[in-house]
């Protein structure tokens, strides 16, 4: 007797396919990694395992047969390709001496997945585990095998939408899911389509999947990973890993449920904050009862603290229980509750006598601001987002200090210096004001921002510390920077195979190989490849766009920075590419996107630097440094700079901590 891989079921071996599911014989894994088809694992050897079901980031799935229990189960092998691989027909994976740090954490947290799981192995809406263990240099989890299909899948087969009554039902079904995490202190992170599972039987049965980028609420110590669902993260997912909580998932409830009403899936949260043209439910789709329209869109509210405050009042909502008003209203309401306790803490301060009033006022001053108009100049490109950017920024700013006019004025960016240069002239430049390629005597006139550098947006950002080495002043404060990497077509008409994600010479990428060098980043090729720093032995081409041309391509490697990135993407559409990040001795970068101060009154000093100190803060480098507004820059807030490298053109830098940390300004 010989047993299907597939259904598990057992057949003489005459049969050249399974009788029971009509499947031949499978004696073969889909993929070389992947283990194969009949081998044993677990303790004295328990499971063996079947076909594979399926594969993500973080591992593989594997139908399996319970040889304790005679049931058929799923098995998950943590797997991540890039840290790891395994020979075909052998058991043990291999991994790279590079890789094993990572490796190391990564397998904790997907153990930390099970164990999470397996708290949870009697809900009904959350995936039994039955154990898990460590073997082939791996780890594994064993769970109830689900037959059916993903909630993304279903509502492609339904025409992309659902009837408001079932998705109203499970929401509520996963909203149960995420209460009983929440009741545990775990916060999910990754609540989306695509990992909401729908079971085949009579009755619906909704599974909450993939608890791997799950944390405690209460763990403020541990490297947390940044998790992004574009659509389905809230914007604390992009700004601060620390302000994570039950509102995160409650974001995520209200855009699945969002998606599953209108078939519409919402917009990024950090272009919402741009502008936001996320419309009601109902506006989409009449049938779709009011209050629950508003439900919808007060779980999905930018501030977190205009969302359900828990899962248990988001429930209530949906089902009837909990009246709710649109967010317009929500926020008219509080401004009135903040408008009466103003009033109520003005009396008290007034009654406690002209000392205490001197007191707070005296504090005050440095929160609130005095009121003050000040010049906000920048200049903006044709079809460029940022533009945008910077008018969300300000006005979030004056909602913050409503006594400070900010008077912006955007100037082209072909005469944004000349205009500059004609107010230095006029000994009237702006209070805050744009200053990258500003020549040394405008610059003169600048004031210094070492203010701005005691903030506590700058303590959250990376190199600020080199400002006076890279620059010999502190008239300049940067917003971004940018490092050398590589870019290197592993698929076109020149190609080579650079499996790592690194490099320490040119000659790494082979002997002989044409590498063209961008002289457009003329600092970096100079600092970094030019000074002793790395030798450029290979034969050399100074065409950039020979490199970028897809019909006549001649070079496989482009020397350049972080800042090409959108090019690449952009131009290079026909080639398989790969971003390579710079790892030799010293690492040079540059900083990008500078702002200077102005002179003006005390109040309008004042205003200016409590503005530049936000534009170094991780709300505002958000809009401007990681939204689809920004360009290449990498960002100095280091909070940002973690939730830009999710990008998977950036992503080997994120596995390089050691490299950014250490990167070296100066000129």
């Amino acid at each position: 007797m010989q047993r299907c891989f597939a259904c598990f079921r057992e057949y003489g071996e005459s049969y050249g396919i399974c009788p029971f599911c009509g499947r031949e014989r499978i004696v073969q894994p889909k993929e070389p990694v992947y283990l194969r088809p009949g081998s044993w694992v677990g303790e004295e050897s328990r499971y063996q395992i079947g076909e594979a079901v399926g594969a993500g980031g973080f591992g593989i799935v594997y139908k399996a047969w319970d040889g304790k229990l005679n049931t058929v189960v799923a098995i998950k092998e943590f797997f991540v390709s890039r840290l790891m691989t395994r020979a075909e027909g052998e058991r043990d994976i291999i991994v790279t001496r590079k890789s094993q740090e990572e490796f190391g954490y990564r397998r904790d947290r997907f153990l930390a997945e099970a164990r999470n799981m397996a708290k949870f192995s009697s809900h009904p809406n959350i995936p039994h585990v039955y154990e898990y263990f460590e073997e082939n240099n791996t780890a594994y989890i064993v769970m109830e095998l689900l037959e059916g299909m993903t909630l993304s899948e279903f509502l492609a087969e339904k025409g992309g939408r659902l009837e408001p009554e079932l998705a109203v039902s499970i929401a509520c079904e996963l909203g149960e899911a995420v209460k009983a995490l929440h009741g545990e202190g775990i916060i999910h992170r990754d609540i989306a389509p695509d990992n909401v599972f729908l079971c085949y039987g009579e009755d619906l049965k909704v599974k909450l999947m993939d608890l791997g980028a799950a944390r405690l609420e209460d763990v403020s110590d541990e490297v947390i990973d940044i998790i992004l669902k574009p659509g389905y993260s809230p914007p604390e997912q992009y700004d601060n890993s620390s302000s994570i909580g039950p509102w995160t998932d409650i974001y995520a409830l209200g855009a699945t449920l969002y998606m599953m009403l209108t078939g519409v899936k919402p917009e990024e949260s950090t272009n919402r904050k741009i502008t936001d043209s996320v419309r009601y439910p109902r506006e989409l789709n009449e049938e779709i009862p009011e209050n629950i329209s508003n439900t919808v869109m007060k779980a999905m509210a930018l501030e977190k603290h205009l969302r359900f405050s828990k899962t248990d009042d988001f429930l209530k909502a949906l089902q009837g229980k909990k009246k709710v008003d649109t967010i317009e209203q929500e926020r008219q309401k509080r401004r009135r509750r903040r408008n009466r306790s103003i009033l109520a803490a003005a009396l008290v301060v007034l009654l406690t006598g002209i000392g205490l009033w001197q007191y707070f006022e005296a504090k005050r001053e440095k929160v609130d601001l005095k009121e003050a108009v000040i010049q906000v100049w920048y200049p903006v490109e044709e079809g460029s987002q940022r533009g945008e950017a910077m008018e969300a920024v300000l006005a979030d700013f004056k909602e913050k200090f409503p006594l400070v006019t900010v008077e912006a004025r955007a100037i082209p960016a072909q005469t944004y210096l000349s205009e500059l240069e004609r107010a230095a002239a006029a000994g009237a430049l702006p209070q805050l004001f744009y200053s990258s390629g500003a020549g040394q005597a405008l610059l003169d006139q600048a004031l210094s921002a070492e203010a701005v550098l005691k903030e506590d947006q700058a303590a959250e950002c990376l190199f600020l510390d080199q400002l006076p080495t890279y620059y010999g002043h502190t008239k300049q404060i940067p917003l971004g920077f940018e490092l050398p990497v590589a870019v290197v077509i592993t698929d076109g008409p020149v190609s080579i195979d650079y499996s790592v994600d690194s490099f320490v010479e040119p000659a790494d990428f082979g002997k002989g190989t044409v590498i063209t060098l961008d002289l457009m980043k003329g600092f970096i090729e100079t600092k970094n490849f030019r000074d002793g720093n790395s030798s450029l032995s290979d034969p050399l081409m100074d065409d950039r766009e020979a490199f970028f041309n897809q019909k006549a391509n001649s070079s496989p490697v482009l020397l350049t920075s972080t800042m090409v990135i959108n090019e690449v993407r952009e131009r290079l559409t026909d080639y398989t590419k790969k971003i390579v990040f710079y790892d030799g001795e010293k690492v040079y970068g540059r900083f990008l996107y500078e702002w200077s101060l102005g002179t003006g009154s005390r109040e309008q000093e004042a205003a200016a630097e409590r503005l530049l100190a936000w534009m170094l803060g991780n709300v505002y480098q958000s809009i401007l440094m990681i939204s689809e507004a920004s360009d290449g820059e990498l960002p100095l807030n280091e909070t940002c700079l973690l939730a830009k490298l999710e990008n998977r053109y950036l992503e080997p830098l994120r596995r390089f901590p050691e490299l950014y940390k250490r990167a070296i300004f100066e000129r």
